[in-house]
């Protein structure tokens, strides 16, 4: 048995053997068997529900750090989805002649200045 277990054992028949007294030598031995069979039963008992207790903390934790980790993978998944986007866009604005980071307000001032711009590209193309 354990150093722990063993204290345990020990400390615990100390309190209960100390509350009874008034029998004889032969009845007191009987009595300090019982009592220390029954204590190394209360001692295991104790040990396997304190087990217990560390493996539920321990799962637990496992499973906070799996949910922290499942989040952080579906914001990691929606800002590559932005960033795919924004990518998407980008190339739309190379094809309009337009330019993906301006504001709303900018993009319609920037689609009358960017008409001549449209107007070159397809006659650079056809000069290829």
């Amino acid at each position: 048995m354990k150093s722990d277990k063993k204290q345990l054992v020990d400390e615990i028949s100390a309190l209960i053997l100390s509350n009874l007294k008034g029998l004889n030598e032969k009845s007191a031995k009987k009595l300090v068997k019982t009592v220390d069979k029954a204590s190394e039963e209360i001692a295991k008992k104790y040990a396997k529900l304190q087990k217990d207790e560390e493996e539920a903390k321990e799962k637990a934790e496992k499973k906070a750090a799996e949910k922290i980790k499942e989040q952080s993978k579906k914001v990691a998944k929606a800002k590559a989805k932005e960033a795919e986007k924004a990518a998407f866009d980008a190339k739309i604005a190379l094809v309009t002649g337009s330019e993906a980071t301006e504001a709303p307000a900018k993009k319609s001032s920037s689609k009358k200045s960017s008409t001549p711009a449209v107007e070159e590209a397809p006659s650079s193309e056809s000069a290829e």
